[in-house]
């Protein structure tokens, strides 16, 4: 394991006192590791279901609890696509508690038993579910098996998510894992066997094997019981480097060896920046766009608050289909191309997969050549089409094609959204031709059954399916005020950007003037850079009358 400067300095001494017997279980700094595992101890919880203790979580955001997907699959409902929803009312048959534990308080030396602090879930308290494979949903798997599980799954895990933060110290897990046996830690609430989670215990093991390269699931042999599934395995710097998932039904041929077994955190631990989303959108000032050498440039962001809060409910993973749709219309000049902008800032930032294609070069696409284009953009295959024996363009778009392509974009989410930006439907010189739209149209439909899929359509003129009109935004030209606030601080007061309201409509108003080809959103960015010389040669002065004062 890598250590810092200090810890190296230390432990490099230590080779010349002794000969160690072991190279997986080496002496480390006893404060350091000490005061490790009591930080590491505060982000442990026990979960109970119907008021019986289930197993073990561990805090990996302020609002996020990660654990072993099977404790919670009866609440849990399940579809083939990959979606998953909570149960309705199974908020309340789940209860996390943390700091439950003994500890030895000032001045005594006996064991005082901490009562727990219970922590709310949230309404929508399933933020991301990844069931067991089907093997290991037997009681007779095999602990070294890896069969129907692959890059991409299933984890056995699931995240539940807080009514309200708490606080929490970020460890980033390791890049990668080592190759030989390595040293492990496990924090967990065993059962009682009466239905009641003992207080916090802690196991020291190692990690044998690696199932699968990189590794699906790993074998360590670190004391576990029933109530221990979703404990965090941590290394010897108490990073996260595991969740305890299952202990193997026969007893281990050798003592000591590794039989239990548990999901490596660096497949899905990426999963997390896009579910940890406040509720409130955030401010995009800039987007980044390429400039006409193919060089990346900044380009501020007038107003689009609308689209912007927009694109963030979307974000949320409990979203609804409508909320997953938007559709942005508008009059040329204002910006409808700058959307996928917009979108790609905050994907990027908060996690998820984005492509973007303009549909005005789609012209000569059928439905499969088309599929092909969304599919290439995510670079990802879809799978061969079969012949149906239909031959209507409608039918078999709507029983095959457009299935197929979002069951692929659901893959392809992976929970933190699969952002499709389709772009150029207003295009007067170059229609998206009649195939696109149907398979958009279709796609749209399929939204409620691929509930990682975002699907966006900037200049969209056709109506669209019955429970999406909400999911319309019309654009409106970039005010005075959107001009003043894209130079001022975020939260600046109203009465501020009053002030500067008649000197920006002037603004406005002479880059109308000078650029009558252009359109709004051209002439608000103009108006902008007239207004932040202006503020710039106003502090320029006075800072040089501050000088000669």
């Amino acid at each position: 394991m890598a250590t810092n400067g200090l810890e190296h300095q230390i432990l490099s001494r230590i080779g010349s006192l002794q000969t160690f017997t072991s190279s997986v279980y080496s002496p480390t700094d006893a404060r350091v590791a000490a005061r490790r595992m009591l930080l590491a101890s505060d982000l442990v919880c026990r979960i109970d279901v119907d008021g019986d203790q289930q197993g073990t979580g561990i805090l990996v955001a302020p609002t996020l609890v990660a654990t072993a997907a099977h404790l919670v699959g009866t609440l849990v409902d399940a579809s083939p696509t990959g979606g998953s929803s909570p149960l309705p009312g199974s908020s309340k048959r789940v209860s996390v508690t943390f700091g439950d534990m003994a500890d030895l308080l000032e001045d005594s030396d006996q064991p005082t038993l901490l009562k727990g602090t219970p922590a709310p879930l949230a309404a929508s308290w399933l933020a991301f579910y990844s069931p067991p494979a089907v093997n290991e949903l037997s009681n007779t798997f095999e602990i070294d098996s890896t069969d129907g599980i692959g890059a991409e799954g299933p984890w056995d895990i699931a995240i539940l998510r807080l009514a309200h933060p708490r606080p929490f110290r970020t460890v980033k897990p390791p890049r990668r894992l080592p190759r030989q046996p390595f040293q492990v830690h496990v924090l967990h609430h065993p059962s009682d066997g009466a239905g009641k989670g003992l207080p916090l215990l802690w196991s020291i093991g190692r990690v044998d094997r690696r199932l699968g390269d990189p590794p699906l699931r790993l074998l360590h042999s670190a004391n576990t019981s029933g109530g221990s599934s979703g404990a965090p395995v941590f290394d010897s710097q108490f990073r996260v480097i595991g969740i305890h998932q299952a202990g193997g039904v026969l007893p281990p041929a050798v003592q000591d060896a590794a039989n239990n077994r548990a999901v490596p955190v660096t497949p899905w631990v990426s999963q997390l920046a896009g579910l940890e989303l406040p509720d409130a959108a955030p401010v995009v000032a800039t987007v980044e766009i390429a400039g006409p050498q193919g060089s990346p440039i900044n380009r501020t962001v007038i107003g689009r608050h609308v689209t912007i809060s927009r694109i963030w409910r979307g974000m949320k993973v409990e979203a609804p289909a409508r909320d997953r749709l938007l559709a942005v219309l508008g009059d040329p000049g204002l910006g409808l191309r700058f959307t996928k902008h917009l979108v790609h800032a905050l994907v990027t930032q908060f996690g998820g997969t984005y492509a973007a294609i303009d549909v005005a070069n789609c012209q000569g696409d059928d439905v499969d050549s088309f599929s092909a284009k969304v599919a290439g953009a995510f670079a990802a295959g879809l799978p061969p089409r079969q012949p149906s024996g239909l031959t209507t363009r409608q039918r078999d778009t709507r029983n095959q094609t457009a299935p197929d392509l979002a069951k692929r974009l659901q893959r392809i989410a992976r929970h933190t959204g699969a952002w499709l930006v389709l772009e150029g439907f207003e295009s007067p010189s170059a229609n998206a031709s009649p195939i696109v739209i149907d398979l958009v149209r279709q796609l749209i439909l399929e939204l409620p059954s691929a509930p990682g899929v975002r699907l966006v359509l900037a200049g969209w003129r056709e109506s669209l399916p019955s429970g999406f009109e909400s999911s319309v935004e019309y654009l409106e030209e970039p005010t005075a005020d959107d001009v003043s606030r894209s130079l001022l601080p975020p939260g600046s007061p109203d009465d501020l950007v009053g002030q500067q309201r008649p000197l920006v409509q002037t603004l406005l108003a002479a880059s109308k003037t000078e650029l009558p080809n252009a359109g709004p959103y051209e002439i608000a960015e103009d108006a902008r850079a007239k207004l932040a010389r202006m503020l710039a040669a106003a502090m320029a002065m006075h800072a040089a009358e501050g000088i000669g004062t």
